[in-house]
């Protein structure tokens, strides 16, 4: 994927710099069109590369059928990781997740697809009181939410003074 996003930007360019010979009133335009597709293409290369880093991660526990959400609920402590796949931040908010989830192994960490899964999220949401967000990371203990946070908010700093 990388590979291809790097040869529609270099086509992307070589089309820039063709009209800009043929169109020399109209580069600022193109200009901007180009901008907008490498900057689209750059945040959507980031997207599939955590998608990558989770599907590469044996540690992390799926969450897709009600099985597996009442398991996490069983759990005596577990991290419920709410993420798009789709969505930037939660591209670069899974990093910390799996920062976290390294550096404190006894913490079993699940994986809930919030647009793959939308019935369980909304289910996770109503089992736990806490209103649903995307990223956002749920801190269970004994079947009830202790501490959560979404987008931004959520750091293996925070994690892990929860894990306390």
């Amino acid at each position: 994927m990388p590979v291809a996003l790097l040869l529609l930007s270099l086509l992307g360019i070589a089309i820039f710099g063709i009209r800009l010979i043929v169109d020399p009133a109209g580069w600022l335009a193109h200009a901007l069109g180009i901008g907008v597709c490498l900057f689209v293409g750059a945040r959507n290369a980031k997207v599939v590369r955590s998608n990558r880093r989770i599907a590469l991660t044996p540690t992390i526990r799926d969450v897709s059928d009600p099985a597996a959400l009442d398991e996490v609920l069983a759990s005596d402590r577990a991290i419920l990781y709410k993420h798009s796949t789709v969505c930037p931040v939660s591209a670069v908010v899974i990093d910390d997740v799996l920062t976290f989830a390294r550096s404190h192994p006894e913490w079993p960490l699940y994986i809930l697809k919030v647009i793959e899964e939308r019935e369980l999220s909304d289910a996770a949401a109503e089992r736990l009181g806490v209103p649903h967000a995307s990223p956002q990371a749920i801190v269970v203990r004994q079947g009830h939410s202790v501490w959560h946070a979404s987008h931004y908010d959520i750091t293996a700093n925070a994690l892990g003074q929860q894990a306390r």
